[in-house]
């Protein structure tokens, strides 16, 4: 080839790049540009893992996950932690340390897992049949859920300060890792809603004057009695005739001695205090006829008893002696209510100042008119109740009284329950009685025989209960992958 020829050739190469100068420089920034992709994408892989080690370990993992299903619904850790942190405070109605202490961490542990496991699934069911129903959280329930949340926010606030510690810490340590107010709000108004499906179907659960008659076996079931006993045994090794010659000499005792005049109790007590020191009776009082003891039952259910009998019955420990005192036949009038209470709050000295009475007084007309914007529902005010009312032997059950006699209640309550009202009347009534000051928000059921009433209790809780065993049939939580980070 001739050097014309090849200076031709190698310049046609490098106007086309194909010489080996410039193929050696392109082949060097390849190798360039593979190490740089090469770093890239090592350093992006080492923040997704560190990203995600972050995000696994922050309390979003434990909200925006499911670590369960139940029938429709869906619960994340968070939710669940918050559940079960609100069971172990009510377990068995002692909490859940007492029952430890008590009974031992494994039986604690398998009632806080069998109350959580029933919670679930009736919850699951209820808010299932709501949306079959069309049943929903009013205006008025929404904005107490809130309240009720907003409240609770601010204990847990002044927790965290005076324990010195984050609100988030203070929250994981209280409830679980993840809790936080939305998830409570969230919870508050999911329990609501269960709560309003239930009432709304506990209130569709009417009898007629024949069905309440018909609850008890016989009439005398009915009936109230009212007697006081003493059980006399044997000393240990002592021959056990000797607890009957004993009670059959009480009882001899008792009718040579008695003036028929004095209080008959106060009578047995003297008497028993002669042979049996610091002895006393035992009282019962207004015993439902259905609910005497077997032992004792035939011989106060006899039409021909009169106050100041007495007998000596055989029984398993011994021989009981039983005073007649009095029978009633339960038909006296009652009213039934629901009612949400406000309480004032106590100074340092425990007084009601007029200011805390009247910020209470504002705080139930508030809740009084949010309800009178709605519906007015009974199963609304139930609901209310369950959420704002402070007495808590009422607000589990929506803040209802059965049964209520005249005098029972103080002044202003009781006057509310016997006048003249219909069904769902409402009032804001004072009351006051040395434990308390404050508001009552009142909604008015309705007026029945105590018989009656009884009747319809227990014939309504039984049906009731049967109506939320077949609801929750079947049901069953579903555990995901995110249930580890529950606990």
């Amino acid at each position: 080839m001739s050097a014309s020829t090849e200076r031709k050739n190698r310049a046609a190469a490098i106007a086309a790049g194909t010489d080996k100068k410039t193929l050696a420089a392109r082949e060097a920034e390849e190798k360039a540009r593979k190490s740089k992709r090469k770093w890239i994408i090592g350093t992006i892989a080492v923040v997704l893992c560190i990203a995600l080690v972050l995000f696994l370990s922050s309390p979003i993992m434990y909200r925006i996950t499911t670590a369960e299903t139940v029938g429709s619904l869906s619960y994340s850790p968070a939710e669940l932690n918050y559940f079960r942190a609100n069971s172990k405070s009510s377990l068995a109605g002692y909490g859940y340390d007492n029952v430890v202490s008590y009974f031992g961490q494994e039986t604690a542990d398998q009632l806080l897992e069998n109350d959580v496991n029933s919670k679930l699934i009736r919850n699951a069911a209820l808010v299932n049949y709501a949306g079959e129903q069309g049943i929903s959280l009013s205006a008025a329930e929404k904005k107490a859920v809130a309240d009720v949340a907003k409240t609770q926010m601010q204990y847990l606030r002044e927790g965290a300060k005076t324990n010195g510690v984050g609100l988030s810490t203070y929250m994981s340590y209280i409830f679980g890792a993840g809790v936080n107010e939305s998830v409570i709000r969230s919870a508050m108004e999911e329990n609501s809603l269960a709560s309003k499906a239930m009432y709304n179907k506990f209130l569709e659960m009417n009898y007629s004057p024949e069905e309440l008659t018909a609850y008890y076996e016989t009439p005398a079931d009915g009936d109230l009695f009212t007697y006081a006993t003493y059980l006399v045994t044997a000393e240990e090794g002592a021959d056990p005739a000797e607890a009957k010659t004993a009670a059959e000499a009480l009882v001899d005792s008792f009718h040579d001695g008695y003036d028929g005049e004095s209080d008959l109790v106060t009578a047995f007590n003297e008497l028993l205090a002669e042979d049996f020191p610091e002895a006393s009776a035992t009282e019962r009082n207004n015993i439902l006829g259905s609910d005497l003891e077997a032992d004792l039952h035939d011989w106060l259910m006899d039409e021909s008893r009169q106050a100041g009998d007495i007998t000596a019955i055989e029984g398993d420990n011994g021989w009981t002696v039983v005073l007649f005192r009095e029978r009633s036949d339960n038909s006296q009038e009652t009213a039934s209510v629901r009612h949400i209470l406000i309480m004032a709050e106590a100074d340092e000295s425990g007084n009601y100042t007029d200011e805390a009475k009247a910020a209470a007084k504002a705080k139930a007309e508030e809740i009084l008119a949010a309800f009178l914007a709605g519906d007015q529902s009974e199963a609304e005010f139930a609901v209310l109740a369950s959420l704002y009312s402070e007495d808590t032997g009422s607000s589990g059950a929506g803040g209802l009284y059965t049964g209520i006699e005249p005098g029972q209640m103080v002044p202003e309550f009781d006057e509310f329950c016997f006048a003249e009202h219909n069904h769902g009347d409402t009032g804001i009534v004072y009351g006051d009685n040395g434990g308390y000051a404050g508001y009552h928000i009142m909604y008015y059921v309705g007026k029945m025989s105590a018989r009656d009433a009884n009747a319809l209790d227990n014939l309504r809780g039984d049906a009731l209960n049967d109506w939320l065993t077949e609801l929750t049939q079947g049901m069953e939580r579903n555990n995901r992958w995110a249930y580890k980070l529950v606990g």
